[in-house]
């Protein structure tokens, strides 16, 4: 297992729990998996502890879930992005007729 990249959604305060929370996406071997993460924190705290704590939760249900069927976000076909360009060209041409 060897992570390339770490992103983060848009991370947000639940009061409800007192936590910081987000989905973690992590580049690993050319895919890409998601993960919930959480990290318990007051709303004023450092904003690099919160990230870390959100990396670390997401690395550890990474690491746990290797060997395990888990889902992954796949890689558009060529076929995928054609029709879509094609779409959106028709939108283009046509503008709300299309619809």
């Amino acid at each position: 297992m060897k992570i390339e990249k770490i992103q983060f959604d848009s991370v947000r305060y639940n009061p409800e729990i007192g936590a910081f929370e987000t989905l973690v996406k992590i580049h690993d071997r050319g895919q890409t998996f998601s993960y919930p993460a959480q990290v318990a924190a007051p709303l004023h705290a450092e904003y690099g502890l919160i990230v870390r704590g959100l990396a670390q939760a997401a690395s550890k249900a990474h690491k746990n879930a290797a060997g395990k069927t888990r889902l992954h976000h796949a890689a558009p076909t060529r076929a995928a992005i054609a029709e879509a360009s094609q779409k959106s060209m028709l939108s283009r041409i046509l503008g709300t007729a299309a619809a």
